[in-house]
């Protein structure tokens, strides 16, 4: 199969199951550094088993390792999805699990105890015609293949935006089926967060017209994004972690994204963090999109940037001036750095957006999820 064949037919497969994705001028408002030359056209080839990258962010004394999906070409041109472990300290890059063809991994998540990851996987068709996006776990070493958590109802019934909470005993994820139901006023699918127990628990509904669940540290709390499917705006919530007691975060400033995702909170609790849509630029859909007919997240298309607001509402800040699509953030384990995936770049900054400085580049508009272990 070639590069292109195959590559059309994952961005149809990824577009139709993906259902999720200002106060300009401050000095702590992050922009990229320059590009390494020899950069320019990684990752079009990713290693077989392994690699190794010039730790070009030495001087920014970074620990642990970033484990994250990544699709890409490999040796026969053919496109392809693989985990991926990035250790910051030597620069080795090791290929955990490369998904089969035709197989696709949308969001991944390591747990707490970095020895699991939790993904959402869209298996090859002509092996599981009746699964289009479901919840897998694999170990983290890949010993193991993905294995299924439990088999959607229906086909259309699909499961993203997979999240341990902290004691890693349960796992938070994103439920949407996009036939359901059916309204032409509708402008974006029902989302609604749910939880089980891990191992071995039933899913049990959190919030209703919600995506994006991530938790606090402590594990006292959770933040989603509340979606209301007859529009376009969405409200940045939190809730206690079995969805009682939800709230908005009211914001104010000269400018608030209307579309938000990817939220997370700051180490010590206080301060939430999201992506959220440039000012006076809009989703377009491209030209693939528009022959195809299908209708891509807002959210995750759009150039965004990533913002900050006190736990408790009140003035936002932009910490970055990006404008990068499908920005997805985790904090290093001494919360001095956060590492944000996004469909241009991996790269790393501080929590006010300073010290912008680009891991991996062209990412060629793949998205996906990072996690930052020790």
């Amino acid at each position: 199969m070639t590069k292109t064949h195959f590559l059309c037919w994952s961005l149809i497969l990824a577009l139709m199951i993906s259902g999720c994705s200002s106060e300009t001028g401050q000095a702590s408002v992050g922009t990229p550094t320059p590009r390494p030359d020899e950069f320019e056209y990684f990752p079009t080839l990713i290693p077989t088993n392994s690699a190794k990258l010039p730790v070009t962010w030495a001087s920014l004394n970074l620990t642990g390792k970033l484990v994250y999906n990544m699709g890409a070409v490999d040796e026969s041109n053919n496109y392809v999805i693989r985990i991926q472990i990035l250790d910051l300290v030597t620069g080795n890059i090791t290929v955990v699990y490369t998904a089969p063809p035709n197989a696709w991994i949308y969001y991944i998540s390591v747990s707490p105890d970095a020895k699991q990851v939790v993904m959402s996987f869209s298996p090859d068709p002509q092996e599981n015609p009746d699964i289009v996006q479901a919840l897998y776990v694999m170990p983290l070493d890949g010993s193991r293949p993905p294995q299924l958590l439990f088999k959607p109802p229906t086909p259309q019934d699909q499961y993203i935006q997979a999240e341990w909470s902290p004691d890693g005993k349960y796992i938070y994820y994103t439920h949407v089926n996009q036939q359901i139901p059916d309204d032409p006023n509708r402008v974006s699918p029902l989302y609604e967060i749910f939880r089980m127990e891990y191992p071995g628990g039933q899913p049990e509904s959190i919030a209703k017209g919600a995506y994006w669940p991530r938790l606090s540290p402590d594990a006292s709390r959770l933040v989603y994004i509340s979606a209301d499917p007859f529009s376009e705006e969405g409200q940045l919530k939190i809730a206690d972690l079995d969805g009682e007691n939800a709230h908005e975060i009211v914001m104010s400033g000269n400018y608030v994204p209307e579309t938000k995702s990817a939220a997370l909170f700051s180490p010590d609790g206080q301060t939430i963090l999201f992506s959220g849509a440039v000012q006076g630029e809009s989703y377009q859909p491209n030209w693939f999109e528009r022959v195809m007919g299908i209708q891509a997240v807002k959210a995750t298309g759009e150039p965004s940037d990533w913002w900050s607001v006190p736990v408790g509402g009140g003035k936002i800040t932009q910490l970055t001036d990006v404008r990068y699509a499908g920005l997805y953030g985790s904090f290093s384990p001494d919360h001095q750095h956060i590492a944000s995936f996004s469909t241009d770049d991996i790269f790393v900054m501080r929590p006010d957006g300073s010290e912008l400085t680009i891991l991996i580049p062209g990412l060629n508009s793949f998205s996906g999820t990072l996690s930052w272990i020790p």
